[in-house]
């Protein structure tokens, strides 16, 4: 049975399938038991970035996964060659992880130099869709300064990229720059949404290096009110990949 909330919850980050480099695997089954234990409605899925580097393959098998497990919201993993969300299908957002750099901790600072960067912003406010951005802070300042429209979601508050202080000052003018709480501590996103508002920070877990019911249960004993929570696990992030009310899961059990 699922947990009953009295919100309308999304999950923003989370991994699925088989990760190359841990030689783990995160399963639908797993995803759906999570979000059955706290009331998670919908789950945006993303390969985990190993496999998608070596194997493009795992985006098909990911939009068959979602077209069958409608829950799933599909993102897409930027590859090196810089390449962005295609249009033309089911996804709703991408994932830029360290492009050429090394995953974690060291951006490719060569990657602002390539010709196709200045393309992929282009064809990326095009589509309209937010990009998950995860780089060191001075290559994200760097990427940040070429466009003013393309919808960013800096993961976990800026923690691996610096710190989230330092993301914070960097960022709290830029109105197209939003944050996940993914593994950030409570004191932090209710910081983050005092300084900079409700309305650019959004729910994620980061699974399977987070839970969704510990990295939820930080969200809802924040004393911020119920209209900011709402923004927070769900308002943000349809307003921004266009996910309806009518896409929803259909009422808790």
């Amino acid at each position: 049975m699922r947990a009953r909330n009295d919100f309308d919850i999304i999950d923003s980050h989370t991994h699925w399938g088989p990760s190359m480099a841990m030689g783990v695997t995160v399963s639908s089954e797993e995803l759906l038991r999570q979000a059955d234990e706290c009331g998670v409605d919908r789950i945006v899925v993303f390969p985990f970035p190993s496999t998608a580097i070596a194997d493009e393959g795992i985006h098909d098998r990911l939009l068959a996964e979602c077209r069958r497990e409608t829950r799933f919201v599909p993102y897409y993993t930027i590859p090196a060659d810089l390449r962005p969300v295609p249009s033309d299908t089911c996804f709703k957002g991408g994932k830029w992880h360290w492009v050429r750099g090394v995953p974690d901790a060291a951006s490719n600072y060569q990657v602002l130099e390539d010709p196709r960067l200045d393309r992929f912003i282009e064809r990326s406010e095009s589509v309209g869709l937010p990009v998950v951005f995860e780089e060191e802070l001075r290559f994200t300042e760097s990427f940040v300064a070429r466009t003013s429209s393309l919808q960013l979601i800096i993961p976990h508050l800026g923690l691996l990229g610096g710190t989230p202080e330092d993301f914070l000052k960097a960022f709290r003018r830029r109105e197209n720059v939003h944050f996940d709480t993914a593994l950030a501590s409570q004191d932090t996103i209710f910081h983050f949404i005092q300084e900079i508002g409700a309305a650019r920070v959004v729910f994620g877990s980061d699974v399977p290096f987070g839970t969704m019911k510990r990295e939820l249960d930080k969200i809802l004993a924040l004393d911020i009110g119920d209209e900011k929570k709402r923004l927070v696990l769900s308002g943000n992030l349809k307003r921004l990949t266009g996910i309806g009310h009518e896409e929803s899961s259909g009422p808790r059990a």
